[in-house]
């Protein structure tokens, strides 16, 4: 699936409201628009595993990182993605279509159509170059 800069700053404006940091942001969006494994601390945390996301913790992580990230997933991530083993891996191997339609209809990207009127909003404020 591909997205836009409209869909992608509207999914990351959610990640700055929480204050997850980037190196937990990118995973999560990577994941969540393209079904990309996030790796075994961020599976661990969306198939809420504490043991499982404690041990394959990376040593800098921090609790407010984490607490951050769990009040994320709780609030902006749809319920279809998180939850268990079999709902990550579900997701990861789901059509991205259907990935779109589920992002779509919990608000976390814009649809395709709001996308292009955005862009075509865009380009009509763009001066015409004179030659």
């Amino acid at each position: 699936m591909n997205i836009t800069v409209y869909s992608r700053n509207r999914l990351y404006e959610t990640f700055t409201k929480w204050d997850v940091p980037r190196d937990f942001a990118d995973p999560m969006a990577n994941y969540l628009v393209y079904g990309y494994s996030p790796g075994g601390f961020f599976t661990s945390v969306l198939a809420n595993d504490f043991h499982g996301a404690i041990a394959r913790s990376h040593p800098s992580n921090t609790v407010e990182a984490l607490k951050s990230l769990v009040g994320w997933i709780g609030d902006c991530m749809p319920p279809e993605t998180f939850g268990s083993y079999q709902a990550v891996s579900d997701w990861c191997y789901m059509k991205p279509e259907n990935r779109r339609s589920i992002l779509e209809r919990y608000g976390s990207i814009y649809t395709e159509q709001e996308e292009v009127i955005m862009a075509l909003r865009e380009e009509s404020t763009i001066e015409p170059i004179l030659y």
